[in-house]
């Protein structure tokens, strides 16, 4: 799919990569990290233009960010009614309310890059529970700049070997993940053995 469209893009230019950046962060899930590096690398090798399609990507991402908040914003009671006969609405949502209220600001702007399968429901949880429409979008727009920028960047420095950084990036990210993971489940261990600790000498 990647290769389809980097292609369209190709023939469409920037417009193209708006339309699918705003698909992708709406949820429809496009293998956007491989297209952004294509694009990077296709602008090291001078066939296009940085500034166009950085500001389309920006732009595009922006784009469906806003689409999924307005959508929890307009529709919160339908959707909490969906998610209470749904169970894999309720499970998604309840996973982006866990880690929007451990992360606060940091949970969006870190569910715009680092862990992006997040973003989509987080757009929606932030839009249903009436988060600050400013924060969300300050955070989101920075976000996504430092995807678009990271990304590109990259398939700038590593024209050659896109699909090796592609596959690189993608295992750090579990590895970033299962570390994250393990944190969380040592500190409630240990949370919990402080607790047990303190019932037992009362």
């Amino acid at each position: 799919m990647a290769e389809q469209l980097v292609i369209l893009i190709n023939e469409q230019g920037a417009v193209a990569l708006f339309l699918i950046l705003m698909l992708n962060c709406f949820g429809v899930p496009f293998p956007t990290s491989l297209i952004m590096l294509a694009i990077g690398s296709f602008v090291e090798q001078e066939e296009l233009a940085f500034l166009p399609f950085f500001t389309a990507g920006l732009a595009g991402a922006a784009a469906g960010d806003q689409s999924g908040y307005l959508l929890g914003r307009m529709a919160s009671t339908r959707l909490f009614e969906i998610a209470g006969k749904a169970r894999w609405l309720k499970k998604a949502l309840q996973g982006a309310e866990k880690f929007e209220n451990r992360w606060g600001d940091a949970g969006i702007f870190l569910s715009r890059w680092l862990l992006s399968p997040l973003g989509p429901w987080i757009n929606v949880f932030a839009g249903m529970n009436g988060y600050s429409w400013i924060r969300f979008s300050t955070w989101g727009i920075l976000g996504e700049a430092v995807w678009v920028a990271g990304y590109m960047g990259l398939g700038l420095v590593f024209s050659k070997s896109v699909q090796m950084v592609s596959d690189l990036l993608g295992n750090v990210t579990w590895l970033i993940l299962s570390v994250l993971a393990a944190l969380l489940l040592g500190w409630k261990l240990i949370s919990n053995l402080t607790r047990k600790k303190q019932r037992d000498s009362e």
